[in-house]
């Protein structure tokens, strides 16, 4: 099961905010081996009110990246058939629909399935 911490969550969820009205993409830190994220990583992005994309180009060769995290601002936090194709690259993905909250975040595996995530204080 993957851990994240409530302030890294917290944080992503302000960011997602501070779009508005766009949507807001970014991608996780953090360990593989304990399944914990630790941080956002933000990198260049494409932004529009219906959708959010990075230049794979951008994406810096670094290990500790594990997963995704993009917003939905007129939307629930489902997945999309192009938000499957693009969870492939990394073990966790998290959308957060409108109104951004933990409660409204979504959590899903490199194969679109829901998954379960537990959030650490801190």
């Amino acid at each position: 099961m993957w851990k994240i911490k409530q302030s890294v969550l917290l944080n992503a969820i302000l960011a997602a905010n501070n779009f508005l009205p766009e949507e807001f993409v970014c991608l996780l830190g953090g360990d593989k081996k304990k399944n914990e994220v630790s941080e956002i990583v933000f990198v260049p992005s494409e932004t529009s009110e219906d959708s959010a994309s990075i230049n794979t180009l951008s994406i810096p060769f670094d290990e500790t990246i594990v997963g995704s995290l993009h917003s939905h601002p007129f939307t629930s936090g489902t997945a999309s058939e192009e938000d499957k194709r693009f969870f492939g690259k990394y073990s966790l993905n998290i959308i957060l629909g409108h109104p951004y909250t933990i409660e409204n975040a979504q959590f899903f595996d490199e194969k679109g399935n829901r998954t379960q995530i537990l959030i650490l204080e801190g």
